[in-house]
């Protein structure tokens, strides 16, 4: 776990830094001004699977400490996981441990988002740029209004990476709460519906792939 940890440090050093306009790969010298996002989004991660670990062991559930996954990517990871060493016993405890992850993943997610959007500029976007822009969910919407106000619809919001990291942290916490297979929401399900997850988890799959 540690080794992966410190890979992933670097991974994520790596994203941020491409963020920011930097090519450590030419300037690996300024690697290090990848950190708002690296520690912003290792963080939220970090967060959210000791949420589960710390869960375990007040059900004294066997339990790792986080892997983390490293990759060459927009984010520089896969995520992180831990995984369970002895059964999970009662309901209650299945529900504590699944849903205490995504709960401490969201507030540390929401602080990103709230504190990255107060870095974030506005600006002006020509019809010939080429832009990376995201989706918005709700909520993120809601706390870019809030915070910055309307946007014209010829400016767009050019995230600071901590504001990055924060809408990250969300999507991945809303994707883990979905009520399937052996997501936290999939855990969930199955502590409070029992033998009905199985159908449950295959309606949510089917209508995913049929708005896909």
């Amino acid at each position: 776990p540690l080794i992966l940890f410190f890979i992933t440090v670097i991974t994520t050093l790596f994203a941020g830094a491409l963020q920011q306009g930097i090519n450590p790969l030419k300037e690996f010298s300024r690697l290090w001004e990848g950190y708002p996002f690296s520690v912003s989004i290792i963080t939220i991660l970090l967060g959210h699977e000791m949420g589960h670990y710390f869960a375990s062991k007040a059900h004294r559930t066997k339990a790792t400490l986080p892997y983390f996954i490293p990759a060459p990517s927009i984010i520089g990871t896969f995520g992180a996981f831990i995984k369970m060493k002895s059964p999970i016993l009662t309901r209650k405890a299945l529900i504590d441990i699944g849903a205490t992850g995504p709960l401490i993943g969201f507030v540390l997610s929401l602080i990103a988002c709230v504190a990255g959007l107060n870095m974030s500029k506005i600006v002006s976007l020509k019809s010939e740029e080429s832009v990376f822009i995201l989706g918005d969910s709700i909520l993120f919407s809601f706390l870019v209004k809030f915070i910055l106000g309307s946007i014209p619809s010829e400016q767009d919001v050019l995230l600071h990476p901590v504001a990055f990291a924060g809408w990250i942290g969300l999507f991945v916490t809303s994707m883990n709460l979905l009520p399937a297979g052996q997501l936290d929401g999939g855990h969930i399900a199955y502590a409070l519906f029992g033998r009905k997850h199985f159908y449950i988890s295959r309606t949510v799959v089917f209508r995913i792939a049929v708005l896909g």
